[in-house]
């Protein structure tokens, strides 16, 4: 299975660490997965594209993009400030959010060939 780490500041342990994004990503397509088969879904339209499970590539950066918002957009544990060395007047607030959506081609594609291969 491949990785796809991204910066995160562990504040527990205050270092930074590496975090790889694709455990998660691929729990949630495994649910997606699961819930389309209920067959209460397959009853209304409305619920049928809210579990649709993705299939092209285009699909599965939408479904990542919703996924990763849901998780790690806004959460503090997930962000960290940074600035230069040696420090100056600027900082800026990263989070896992957006180093996924910097990469979301490769994570798709990443994804998409793990759960396309027949």
């Amino acid at each position: 299975m491949k990785q796809f780490n991204v910066l995160n500041w562990d504040f527990n342990q205050d270092k930074l660490t590496y975090y790889d994004v694709l455990p998660y990503l691929r729990n949630c397509y495994k649910e997606q997965v699961k819930n389309a088969k209920k067959k209460s879904v397959q009853k209304s339209k409305e619920l049928s594209e809210h579990y649709k499970v993705p299939e092209t590539l285009k699909e599965f950066k939408e479904f990542i993009k919703n996924k990763a918002m849901y998780q790690y957009w806004g959460r503090c544990e997930y962000e960290m400030i940074l600035h230069g060395w040696p420090v100056q007047k600027n900082d800026y607030k990263l989070d896992i959010y957006e180093q996924i959506m910097m990469n979301i081609d490769i994570i798709s594609e990443i994804l998409y060939n793990e759960f396309n291969k027949k």
